[in-house]
């Protein structure tokens, strides 16, 4: 297992042209959701969760990203979607 450091690095390395303020594991999830509720775009322009899921994952790997850093990372969008859908679910009750 990667230390978080190394993952947050990993993340920041995704995003070229992108300011992040990741520097911790909690920022990295707070970053991460973010992305796949799509923050910073226009609410008229906005994917859906899913879509935006697809496109990380994607991104991760297509990426130089060491295959032990994308599998982590892709675990930490699959859990962060699935807790954005849970959520989505308990507001709509």
């Amino acid at each position: 297992m990667s230390s978080a450091n190394e993952l947050v690095f990993a993340y920041r390395s995704l995003w070229k042209n992108r300011q992040l303020d990741v520097d911790d594991l909690s920022s990295l999830n707070e970053a991460i959701r973010d992305d796949l509720l799509d923050a910073r775009t226009h609410p008229r322009a906005r994917k859906s969760l899913h879509e935006k899921y697809v496109l990380a994952v994607e991104r991760i790997l297509e990426s130089a990203v060491e295959h032990d850093h994308q599998l982590q990372l892709i675990s930490l969008h699959t859990k962060k979607l699935r807790e954005l859908i849970q959520n989505e679910g308990r507001n709509h009750s």
